[in-house]
């Protein structure tokens, strides 16, 4: 991943509360699985928003993440868990490209659109060349992603413009407030998109205390173009839904995919 990448994610916080929101539906759709696996890995777990209730559904879950500023706050999170939960978990600073851990997995899981970030197909690659090296026999890997919404994406592309900028304010302890501004642009040629945010946090009488810029810039992918990456590298698609609650895939909405070994 790029440095970029690397740079948003050191601030966990702001993460949090840009981001942390997830997909719905899909902490327990992850939970449901991860009670019927042994062992869990999870890859780029972030701070830890799917790793804690997966290991809460009786799972041993091993979490890795290449920052390990969010592993930190992973590990904050998981202090109010019980002994035994928080001794199903184990979480490890590693790259999602690149890892060896000698030991396979019941299930291994990529949420909240996590494999988005891989921006080449030669990352996207190496991911599931670790993907294979870990999964069991008779093992399931579950990839979630966005699916690109091509209304969106023409109308944005016949204005030539960044889109149009957001607002969200958001109430903190004290009286404090953090207002987001966030904006994106495109690069149709390589089906990325990238995203800026400035944070600002203002303290009980509105004064500006901080104020960061993030950026950060993930690839579409479109469903037969994932169905022949998967099955160049040794997968199998067993099933393609639209969302954490059984319902069919359809465009522009969620790619939930459920692959097995080839």
């Amino acid at each position: 991943m790029t440095d970029p990448v690397r740079e948003f994610y050191l601030n966990a916080r702001d993460y949090d509360l840009i981001s942390g929101h997830g997909v719905a539906g899909d902490i327990a759709y992850f939970s449901r699985l991860a009670e019927k696996s042994r062992s869990v890995l999870e890859l780029a777990c972030g701070t830890g928003r799917v790793t804690w209730p997966m290991a809460r559904a009786g799972a041993r879950v091993t979490a890795l993440d290449l920052v390990g500023e969010m592993l930190a706050l992973a590990r904050e999170k998981g202090g109010s868990e019980s002994a035994a939960v928080q001794g199903r978990v184990r979480l490890l600073e590693a790259d999602m490209r690149a890892f060896g851990l000698g030991k396979r997995f019941s299930l291994i899981v990529i949420p909240f659109r996590a494999f988005q970030h891989l921006l080449t197909v030669e990352e996207q690659m190496d991911c599931l060349a670790c993907c294979r090296k870990h999964l069991t026999r008779q093992g399931r890997l579950v990839i979630n992603l966005f699916d690109p919404n091509l209304r969106i994406l023409a109308a944005h592309m016949q204005s030539g413009l960044p889109g149009p900028v957001t607002r969200v304010e958001t109430r903190l302890d004290g009286d404090e407030k953090l207002i987001v501004w966030s904006s994106r642009t495109l690069s149709p040629e390589q089906q990325r998109m990238q995203d800026q945010w400035v944070v600002e946090r203002f303290d009980a009488q509105g004064r500006s205390v901080s104020r960061r810029l993030h950026t950060l810039t993930l690839r579409w992918c479109y469903r037969f173009e994932m169905e022949h990456l998967f099955a160049r590298c040794g997968f199998r698609v067993l099933s393609l839904e639209g969302g954490f609650d059984g319902q069919p895939f359809t465009h522009g909405q969620e790619q939930v995919w459920t692959l097995g070994l080839a």
